[in-house]
């Protein structure tokens, strides 16, 4: 029957109506800080001569991040996140081609005259305004409008345009909200180093002293530090951040019998604190003992035998609020 037809071909192909969801408000500027300490030994030594070092460092930095207005079902910094959303995409273009596959089966044989279309499509748009969205009450509702209409065959959806449960995907939730770094903002921070080493090297016969030292304790204002950090992500489900690394000015600082330095974080402990802050709450303090093996302070010879520990304590958080012009923390 072709008003059957055509009403199979309304249900699946016709304007949904849905409720808008509410828009979730973005929280306002945040300070973020981090607080990296490390202490520790290392040492090297040959058949005539040896090292050994003690390690005390602080990092701390402090400045103020920005809200993105609205929330993303993908996180660029989660690999896991990324995989599921492509995952999602193919899932979705595969239930897109099913749908007009079925619904290219389901179309009227010919068009329906103009009154029986305005007619299927009231009874549809009131089906929808007082049920909405509960199929069964759809179908009632439809039928009881006009009883001529014949019921859709089994398998045919309530809700035009969307597949059934057996084909639709699921969307990911959008969770996801970015931080960024915007010129000019405030930021602090201060590297203490308090390294020293004591040893003996041998030369034509004699031993001799093999002493390094990097002692500073630098403190500035900064402004755009947040820079560092150009984009950050903030699970809001589950409370849990993902900062790109901890990235920490370098300003050059010349030591006692090393040279050129810097107050870079050491690589080894750079990487640590980068995985550290990779899905963790939104503040918290970890520890760790990581075994070394690249020297920080001793310089090693030849083909000396390296050893070193060190204790790595972070804390951190992005749950403050910020206000224009106020002070940021010191600790």
């Amino acid at each position: 029957m072709q008003v059957s037809r055509f009403v199979q071909a309304a249900f699946l192909c016709g304007a949904a109506l849905a409720m808008p969801a509410q828009a979730k408000q973005p929280p306002g500027p945040r300070i973020l800080k981090i607080d990296l300490r490390v202490e520790g030994s290392e040492s090297w030594q040959t058949k005539v001569s040896s090292e050994k070092g003690t390690i005390a460092e602080r990092f701390f930095l402090a400045t103020v991040l920005e809200p993105s207005d609205s929330l993303d079902a993908m996180n660029p910094l989660d690999p896991d996140s990324m995989r599921k959303a492509q995952d999602t995409s193919a899932r979705q273009i595969a239930d897109m081609q099913k749908i007009q596959e079925r619904n290219k089966a389901l179309a009227p044989a010919a068009a329906p005259n103009a009154a029986m279309q305005q007619q299927v499509n009231q009874a549809i748009m009131q089906a929808y305004a007082k049920c909405k969205g509960d199929e069964a009450c759809i179908k009632a509702a439809v039928m009881q409008a006009n009883p001529g209409l014949m019921t859709p065959p089994p398998g045919a959806t309530m809700r035009p345009g969307v597949p059934d449960a057996s084909m639709a995907s699921q969307e990911e939730k959008e969770i996801y909200r970015q931080w960024f770094g915007l010129e000019g903002c405030p930021g602090k921070f201060r590297a203490t180093r308090n390294d020293v080493s004591q040893g003996s090297v041998s030369d034509v016969g004699a031993s001799k002293p093999w002493n390094h030292e990097a002692r500073f304790d630098i403190a500035q204002a900064k402004p755009s530090l947040c820079l560092s950090y150009p984009m950050s992500v903030v699970n809001e489900d589950a409370n849990t951040l993902f900062l790109p690394g901890f990235l920490f000015p370098e300003i050059p600082a010349v030591q006692k019998n090393i040279g050129n330095v810097t107050t870079a974080v050491p690589e080894e402990i750079a990487a640590w604190a980068a995985k550290t802050l990779k899905g963790a709450p939104l503040s918290g303090t970890k520890s760790e003992t990581i075994n070394l093996t690249r020297p920080i302070l001793v310089l090693p010879l030849g083909n000396a035998s390296y050893k070193g520990s060190v204790k790595v304590t972070m804390t951190w958080s992005l749950t403050d609020g910020y206000k224009a012009g106020a002070a940021l923390p010191d600790q």
